[in-house]
């Protein structure tokens, strides 16, 4: 199914949970189009299309042209698959719920910097969201 990019790009489809046509839209492209991609009808997508999924979920270019791993990337960031995946899915969730998983971090963080044992209350997950709010 990999073999070909309209086998990866089904994969990729799946893999994030969309549908065609949220996938579509969140590149700019119609519904339409990507039919044609994932039929084969269109079989080497332009340079915009490539750039355009790849920007938007993180995926690394050379996988979707031509299925070399890792399957996403963060341009500039080596990072092993997995936190690659887990980055690029955290991205693409709205803002008001990356702010929630920005929160869960700052208290886990500070927890370690001042050298508690990693316990996190929901007191101290409240307070570093708090504290991250205020800064801005």
């Amino acid at each position: 199914m990999k073999d070909t990019l309209a086998g990866r790009l089904a994969f990729l489809i799946s893999k994030l949970g969309l549908t065609q046509q949220e996938f579509a839209r969140r590149i700019q492209y119609t519904q339409a189009y990507i039919c044609m991609v994932l039929n084969g009808a269109k079989t080497k997508p332009g340079h915009r299309f490539i750039t355009a999924v790849c920007r938007e979920f993180n995926v690394n270019p050379e996988w979707l042209k031509g299925g070399r791993e890792p399957v996403f990337s963060i341009p500039g960031v080596p990072l092993p698959p997995e936190r690659a995946e887990l980055l690029a899915r955290i991205f693409m969730l709205p803002d008001d719920k990356q702010a929630i998983i920005r929160d869960i971090v700052d208290a886990y963080w500070a927890r370690a910097v001042s050298g508690n044992s990693g316990q996190v209350t929901a007191n101290s997950e409240k307070k570093a969201g708090a504290d991250r709010r205020r800064k801005k």
